[in-house]
């Protein structure tokens, strides 16, 4: 499961599976298997996705009760996976929430308690989370975090840098100084018919910036025939209501995110079933054809722009 071609990301050292693993849907606590505890459905597909080939994990925020389940998981394994640690999201133990931050002192803070519970000296990719406009990125430069980033990568606790946003524009305008290895986006049926993906896509390649998809599977919402409402959230800044003739299989949503040059397609799951239901469906489906789906999303997109 790993893709070939090089990029900034590989020059770093740091080589994704073509399928990672986001762990927030199950380390939330939100689960649908009963019999079991949260620690213990996150051991189970932690181990499960490294054994259909996943070796890069999305840490997204720094949830304390992970900590102990990730460091087990990954002791034996360091130098085998990758994972992502995303700065500016951070767990608030006095609410038991967590949320965004542009404080510099709390992600510092952050940071060195994920490395330090998880017993590691380095994180692969330090990525500044989800800037939502040019005011925020704004802050980020002001407030030092990029700074910060490029320190952890020249102190060799982060491998690699990067960055990610939902608005193809505002990561075309962070990506020209050349700053990061590697950018994360809501890669999917509703972003790619866009002009403005197209063109970011573009310019990685360009740049030679390693590409990371998420919202890939719209929650699930392309499986069905059911009428539904896909979140702006997850579909370029505007909410979409579909209703499909025939339904989409993960190894469709996979595929045309990649074949549009995503190199690594991050995705969550609840269970360990639902893993190997993914995975299954993109190792066993053979000459995928997505053709209506996109035909279905251009005329979609269209009328909603």
């Amino acid at each position: 499961m790993n893709n070939s071609h090089s990029n900034k990301l590989e020059q770093c050292g740091v080589r994704l599976s073509t399928l990672g693993l986001g762990v927030e849907h199950f380390v939330r606590g939100v689960r649908k298997v009963k019999h079991l505890s949260r620690d213990e459905n996150s051991k189970l597909i932690l181990e499960e996705a490294y054994k259909q080939g996943m070796t890069h994990y999305d840490l997204v925020f720094d949830f304390p009760y992970f900590f102990d389940v990730f460091r087990e998981f990954s002791k034996d394994k360091r130098e085998k996976i990758t994972f992502t640690t995303h700065i500016g999201n951070i767990y608030d133990e006095k609410t038991g929430k967590a949320g965004r931050t542009r404080s510099i002192n709390k992600i510092r803070n952050s940071f060195d308690r994920i490395m330090d519970e998880i017993d590691t000296d380095y994180t692969n990719i330090a990525l500044i989370q989800y800037v939502t406009n040019w005011e925020d990125y704004t802050k980020v430069i002001e407030n030092g975090i990029i700074e910060f980033v490029k320190d952890l990568k020249q102190e060799g606790r982060a491998k690699s840098i990067g960055v990610s946003a939902h608005n193809p524009d505002l990561l075309l305008k962070m990506i020209e100084n050349d700053e990061f290895d590697v950018i994360m986006y809501p890669l999917n049926f509703a972003t790619g018919v866009l002009k403005t993906t197209e063109k970011l896509i573009e310019a990685c390649k360009e740049k030679n910036l390693a590409l990371i998809a998420i919202k890939n599977l719209h929650k699930g919402k392309l499986f069905t025939t059911k009428k539904t409402d896909l979140s702006a959230y997850y579909s370029g800044g505007r909410k979409i209501s579909l209703q499909l003739d025939e339904v989409a299989t993960p190894a469709q949503c996979f595929n045309y995110a990649l074949d549009l040059g995503a190199d690594s397609v991050v995705f969550g799951v609840k269970t360990v079933e639902e893993l190997k239901e993914n995975t299954h469906s993109y190792k066993t489906e053979q000459n995928v054809d997505y053709s209506y789906l996109v035909k279905k999303f251009n005329e979609i997109v269209n009328k909603a722009v």
